[in-house]
């Protein structure tokens, strides 16, 4: 066993770049007034991970040390308000709570469950139950302990995990919110997977106790496939702040009885058709007290065509007799409604304008979606950080034989101008450029390795140098004939640019890349598809029908890039073959389904880009370090590697990609929240709760762990 500080919690080494950014990039919005802090104070939150709570539960079950503040001298007077306002891209008619419903109409769901945990943005860490903030914008209370479902994890590598959930947690109607619910939630999931007949699987989850979950990988046994998994890897998926929470057992119980009694496939699909249809609407949400979390649905007036009211489950409503259950999060906040308002991006947009949102993910900046123009002056940036596992990569197939050049990759990427291509997709202030060349965002990279080693490095260039770009295609063997590259056999060098036309980003990224490479004089067919032929052309069991495409990069883990996945959707560094037994790519697999080759020489000198002339898809190195990419990627998830070994591991990846350049990763997103300081207090910039979100929400773990604080005046300060 072991406590649940995983290896990626102690691999930090630098101050994050965001954290500045972050920090500076506020103040030009404005800053709330009368938070009660030193705005002067340095952040409490870096990458070092003592400072982050780690997965140990407080030891005041019934949550008292969050009245541990004293009564300011003077009578506070009325909060400016008492509902907090957010917005969903849903509607109350289509909403749906079954997450097997065959159309995702679930979003909003999250702000009537749980936190499961919180997330800190910038270092990737979790903290769970007992998570102390200190509070200086709360005039009552100098600090407040926030609930989370999951309160820590032990790891029993290579096979189980034992996840524990804090006992305080139930549901609406005060049902415990326990193991045992969660077991026949994902029960139900795996035989509505279609698992019950299926040959070589198994449900490896059970409550081993009513508040602890074990969840374990099949270790060979009863004919099932051997799947250790290193420590790390095991760490990295217990006790994640996403995913589905369990339905109430009155809705999964019956269904799960079913299943178990179905005594034939043709049976299961009946159950499995009555389940995907069985509606959980908003009144059905409420009138079983099936939600959970701090905020509840209590009346049915609270619903309507474009507004949810929903209500604090606190110790003055239980006691006046209503049928609010208490909620430890309650405690944090003077903040007694949630209205959700619901409607289309066109809708959200209105009521931005009209100052009807009191919180909202995004950044305020010029010509952004959201700007200092488009908003009244009480809506005010709050936060800004770099979106970790947001990003995007210009993808590379080399089954091209332009592409398979690696001078050729070098002299692309070296001519195009990716702040612009940036700029033009996403916005400037949306739009960071990578810095650091491994692969990986650079998030994960200042992370995972030391300065020493990411300075070494080579630094690919993201202003245009066709300089570069010129040699670089000439010891690549080409040659240019009136104002057109062509190769050494004469053939004009021309590739494609496909992305998808529903992603209206993509398209401003995929233009800079073509006007840059036809200025250049290498030649650019353009192409806007519809989402089904663009993912079709890039699956590899299509036969990978595109030359280059923009494409989204990002991962929570370093771990996952250095993988290797058949899925198309997939950014991991080798790309498994379709007809792969399993997605994992085979150590004595020779070239993967791009074409790579997977045992190549890498310099022995980190950062040095040298190569002979016309070195083709499979360089041979004066000065080389020979390594095999499909034993590397396999032996990151292999159980024994000390934590030095597996940095090893990594830093090849990192030389490999920085190097070889398979794919170019070109930058990743600015992110942020912005909201109403006229009528609420928030904490300073910098403050570390402003670090910690659930998924892709710092909104949600603000509203749901209490932080949201209003005011008892309506002063604030202008934005500059």
């Amino acid at each position: 066993m072991r406590d649940s500080t995983s290896l990626r919690d102690q691999l930090s080494r630098r101050q994050y770049a965001q954290l500045l950014a972050g920090v500076g990039a506020v103040g030009l919005a404005g800053c709330p007034s009368g938070s009660g802090g030193d705005s002067t104070d340095e952040p409490e939150e870096t990458d070092d991970p003592a400072a982050t709570p780690t997965a140990t539960p407080t030891d005041e079950a019934d949550g008292s040390e969050t009245d541990s503040g004293t009564e300011s001298p003077t009578p506070l007077g009325e909060p400016a308000t008492d509902v907090v306002r957010v917005f969903q891209a849903n509607s109350p008619d289509v909403f749906d709570g079954n997450v097997w419903a065959p159309q995702d109409n679930t979003t909003g769901i999250a702000f009537m469950t749980d936190l499961q945990a919180v997330r800190n943005v910038h270092t990737r860490q979790m903290a769970y139950s007992g998570v102390e903030f200190e509070t200086p914008w709360k005039p009552r209370t100098d600090s407040v302990s926030v609930m989370t479902w999951y309160s820590g994890y032990e790891v029993d590598a290579p096979y189980d995990v034992y996840e524990t959930h804090d006992d305080r947690a139930t549901y609406w109607n005060g049902d415990p919110l326990d193991a045992e619910a969660r077991e026949t939630h994902f029960h139900v999931d795996y035989f509505q997977a279609g698992n019950k007949f299926t040959e070589d699987t198994a449900f490896t989850q059970e409550a081993a106790s009513q508040w602890e979950y074990h969840w374990w990988n099949t270790d060979g046994s009863d004919g099932l496939p051997d799947d250790a998994q290193a420590e790390h890897v095991l760490a990295s998926q217990a006790a994640p702040n996403d995913g589905d929470m369990p339905i109430h057992p009155d809705f999964t119980q019956p269904y799960l009885e079913q299943y178990q009694d179905a005594s034939s496939t043709d049976e299961v699909s009946s159950v499995t058709d009555e389940l995907v249809s069985d509606r959980i609407s908003l009144q059905r949400l409420m009138e079983n007290g099936w939600g959970s979390g701090p905020y509840e649905i209590r009346s049915e007036d609270g619903i309507g065509s474009a507004e949810l009211t929903l209500r604090l489950r606190d110790e003055a409503a239980a006691e006046a007799g209503d049928t609010a259950t208490a909620h430890p999060n309650a405690a944090n906040t003077n903040v007694p409604k949630l209205a959700i308002q619901w409607g289309d991006g066109e809708r959200r947009q209105t009521l931005a304008s009209n100052g009807a949102l009191d919180l909202n993910g995004n950044i305020v900046a010029p010509n952004g979606l959201y700007s200092r123009e488009t908003l009244p002056d009480h809506m005010q940036e709050l936060t800004r950080w770099l979106r970790s596992e947001g990003g995007d990569k210009w993808r590379l197939n080399w089954n091209n034989p332009h592409l398979q050049n690696l001078w050729v990759r070098r002299a692309l990427v070296a001519a195009v101008d990716w702040n612009a291509a940036g700029a033009n997709g996403w916005g400037d202030a949306r739009s960071v450029p990578i810095e650091n060349h491994t692969y990986m965002l650079d998030a994960q990279s200042q992370s995972v390795f030391s300065g020493e080693f990411l300075d070494s490095l080579h630094a690919w260039p993201m202003e245009s140098d066709t300089e570069a770009a010129a040699e670089y295609l000439r010891r690549g063997g080409y040659s240019k004939q009136g104002g057109q590259w062509v190769d050494a056999t004469g053939n004009p060098a021309t590739i494609d640019v496909i992305f998808p036309s529903s992603i209206a980003d993509y398209a401003g990224a995929a233009q800079t890349i073509r006007a840059n490479l036809s200025n250049f004089g290498f030649g650019v067919n353009f192409s806007s598809q519809g989402w089904s032929t663009w993912s079709n052309n890039l699956r590899a069991d299509n036969g990978l029908n595109y030359d280059s495409s923009v494409f989204w990069h990002g991962y929570g883990e370093p771990f996952n890039y250095y993988n290797s996945s058949a899925g198309w959707v997939s950014g991991s560094l080798v790309m498994g073959k379709a007809d792969a037994p399993t997605q994992r790519v085979d150590p004595d697999t020779e070239t993967d389904a791009q074409g790579k080759p997977l045992q190549v020489e890498i310099p022995s000198e980190v950062g040095s880009i040298e190569a002979p002339d016309e070195a083709g898809i499979d360089p041979d190195l004066s000065d080389g370090e020979e390594i095999n990419l499909a034993s590397i990627v396999h032996e990151i998830r292999e159980p024994g590697a000390t934590e030095e070994e597996i940095q090893e591991l990594y830093r090849k990846c990192a030389r490999y990609y920085n190097y070889y350049l398979p794919h170019f990763v070109f930058h990743q997103y600015n992110w942020g929240a912005w909201g109403n300081v006229r009528d609420f207090e928030w904490p300073d910039p910098g403050h570390r709760g402003f670090d910690f979100e659930r998924g892709f929400g710092i909104s949600t773990a603000l509203i749901l762990g209490g932080l949201v604080e209003a005011s008892y005046d309506t002063e604030f300060q202008l934005p500059e």
